[in-house]
């Protein structure tokens, strides 16, 4: 008797995580609009620089590029991690499972 209420509340704290991770995973992806946001102004920048023929507009412009990237690339990475955490977390959810079938 003891096993299976173990079981059972391994089973709500796994379903509570699973239902918190993929909250957390929508919401990060809801943020995508910043960083898209964030490049537009620097490449429209980027392009003022240059017509406007700033003296370190080059310099300029690949500041705002590698801004872009950096950005792009965290973004991306936090991502991944949240899905592979929620990958992860479903699993072991279907183990349990198995186990006490």
């Amino acid at each position: 008797m003891n096993s299976t209420l173990n079981n059972s509340e391994d089973i709500k704290r796994e379903e509570g995580q699973k239902q918190l991770l993929e909250k957390s995973l929508q919401a990060h992806r809801n943020k995508k609009w910043i960083i898209n946001f964030t490049c537009t102004i620097s490449f429209l920048l980027a392009v003022l620089c240059f017509c406007f023929q700033v003296p370190d507009a080059i310099i300029i412009a690949i500041i705002l590029l590698f801004i872009c990237v950096t950005f792009q690339t965290a973004h991306k990475m936090l991502d991944r991690k949240i899905e592979l955490r929620l990958k992860r977390i479903k699993q072991d959810h279907r183990k349990i499972i198995f186990k006490i079938k």
